[in-house]
C-alpha cells in the first residue's frame, strides 16, 4: 500500500467518525433541556465545523484559500468545544454542590 492511499483511508475514517459523532450529538440535543442543552449545542456546532474543516482540508488541500478556511474552522471548533466543556463543567459543579446557589 502506498502512503497516499493510507492517508486517504485515514481521512475517510476521520470524516466517518466525525459524522457519526455529529449524528449522536444531534440526538442528544433533541432529548435534553436547559444548561445541558446549551452545552450539547456547542458540541454539535463544534463537530459540524470540524467535519467541514476536515472535509475542506482533505479534499482541497492544494488550494490556499481552502487551507486558510479550514484552519479558521478548526480554531472555531476549538473555541466552541471549550464553551461546551465549560458549560458542562458548570453543570457538574452545580450537581456536586461546589458552586453556591443563586438567590
Amino acid at each position: 500500500m502506498n502512503m497516499m492511499f493510507m492517508a486517504l483511508v485515514a481521512d475517510l475514517l476521520t470524516l466517518f467518525f466525525l459524522f457519526l459523532s455529529l449524528v449522536f450529538t444531534a440526538g442528544i440535543v433533541w432529548r435534553v433541556e436547559r444548561k445541558l442543552d446549551v452545552s450539547y449545542k456547542f458540541f454539535l456546532v463544534a463537530l459540524a465545523l470540524l467535519l467541514l474543516a476536515e472535509s475542506l482540508g482533505s479534499f482541497y488541500a492544494d488550494s490556499g484559500i481552502f487551507m486558510v478556511v479550514s484552519s479558521l474552522l478548526k480554531a472555531l471548533f476549538g473555541f466552541l468545544l471549550l464553551l461546551g466543556v465549560w458549560t458542562m463543567r458548570d453543570i457538574v459543579r452545580d450537581l456536586d454542590g461546589e458552586k453556591p446557589k443563586k438567590v
